[in-house]
């Protein structure tokens, strides 16, 4: 999550949708007093970064004396533990951090990605996740599936992350599909040139070992998990199961070239 105040946005980052590549390419344009949240340093993500010419974590603790709640004085004088903001902050979140004069008058976008094509990346990830430290016995893909609608569906589903009760709440949805030409029209738009150029190198890749399209992959009860529990999204950006019944509709504010 980024709260780029010498340019003026907020960038929610969402899951699965190459965010930490885009809070590289974000970060080059940030500067003191901007609120950049941390990547993984030991995935090498921090480092990437570094080469990359981006800026650093910053400004994501809180201050002491703006804690608020018994959960988080609890946190700091028990824990000795800052509240932080995190990297996967919603917009209800991210408008109750920043007031809604900010909120308001920022210029706020995200990044969405076929969900069934997103529901198979998060597998591999969590499944390299659960090797690398020394585990086994994960379970298959359609096992995965039936426990992330029962327990976790919102590691599935990204619509919470950019919607305000239940309506989009960002003045932009960029898409996975095509990420690179649209950050690089963002960038223009906002001012900002050429500078919001993906890095050489995506963070978190490499994680997939069956390199198979998700639509060869997922079976008819697979797709029927990911659809009940991505079923805003999909109506919303028109997607399809396969890759050319999806038109992903540009959500965009009109000024800036959307819909």
């Amino acid at each position: 999550m980024i709260i780029c105040h010498t340019h003026r946005f907020i960038f929610i980052k969402t899951r699965k949708t190459a965010g930490s590549s885009v809070e590289i390419a974000l970060s080059r344009v940030c500067g003191e007093g901007d609120v950049v949240t941390p990547l993984s340093a030991s995935r090498g993500e921090e480092e990437l970064r570094r080469r990359e010419g981006g800026y650093g974590p910053a400004n994501h603790l809180k201050p002491v004396l703006e804690h608020r709640g018994f959960k988080e004085w609890r946190r700091l004088l028990g824990r000795r533990q800052r509240t932080s903001f995190g990297e996967h902050m919603t917009a209800p979140e991210i408008r109750k951090l920043v007031g809604q004069r900010i909120w308001s008058r920022y210029f706020k976008f995200t990044i969405e990605r076929n969900p069934w094509d997103r529901a198979l990346s998060r597998y591999w990830w969590q499944r390299k996740r659960w090797e690398e430290k020394g585990r086994t016995g994960f379970p298959s893909l359609s096992e995965y599936l039936i426990w992330l609608e029962r327990n976790k569906p919102h590691w599935l589903s990204n619509w919470g992350h950019y919607t305000i009760d239940g309506e989009i709440a960002v003045d932009r949805v960029l898409f996975y599909e095509n990420l690179s030409e649209g950050l690089a029209a963002l960038g223009r738009e906002l001012g900002l040139g050429d500078k919001l150029q993906l890095p050489k190198q995506r963070a978190k890749s490499g994680y997939r070992k069956d390199q198979r399209e998700y639509d060869q992959v997922l079976s008819l009860s697979d797709q029927a998990h990911i659809e009940r529990v991505c079923h805003r999204e999909i109506e919303a950006f028109a997607y399809g199961f396969l890759p050319e019944e999806s038109r992903a509709v540009s959500h965009g504010h009109p000024a800036l070239g959307g819909e």
